[in-house]
């Protein structure tokens, strides 16, 4: 099976090389599970973007009203939730809960992080609600790439 890399100067996710000699496709997967958290509307929004955070920077706090799945093209991620911290790195892939206050944080001082996000939300609600300031104060553990 094929696999990627991750150059370790620019923390980005490397794809050349996928593909051996005169092979004409293929398909890397990076994820495969069953997922129960879709809506069960008739129909459902849709949206793929893409995102980058400056090094040292943070997201706002906010909650996802629907499944999404992110997965990080360059850099270092950590998410951070009550009583918890997650840590991603370049060619990880990785879903967040619906209706969790969270915000993304950048850990690394130079590299800016990429992403991109596969959204799935009923069609009457926006895919993310901003939140305020949590009562509680984040997790500051070390992302274990930067230890």
């Amino acid at each position: 099976m094929s696999s990627f890399s991750v150059d370790a100067g620019t923390l980005t996710l490397q794809t050349i090389g996928l593909l051996s000699k005169g092979q004409p496709h293929i398909r890397q997967i990076l994820l495969d599970e069953v997922e129960a958290r879709l809506p069960r509307d008739p129909a459902a929004r849709v949206n793929i973007q893409l995102s980058e955070l400056n090094p040292g920077r943070t997201a706002t706090w906010h909650v996802h009203n629907g499944v999404v799945y992110f997965v990080v093209l360059r850099g270092l991620v950590s998410l951070q939730y009550e009583g918890r911290t997650e840590h991603y790195s370049a060619g990880d892939v990785y879903t967040e809960p619906i209706g969790v206050v969270h915000r993304a944080l950048n850990p690394h001082p130079e590299i800016p992080a990429s992403f991109i996000g596969f959204w799935v939300t009923a069609s009457d609600r926006p895919h993310i609600t901003e939140a305020g300031e949590p009562g509680w104060s984040p997790v500051g553990d070390t992302h274990p790439s930067l230890a």
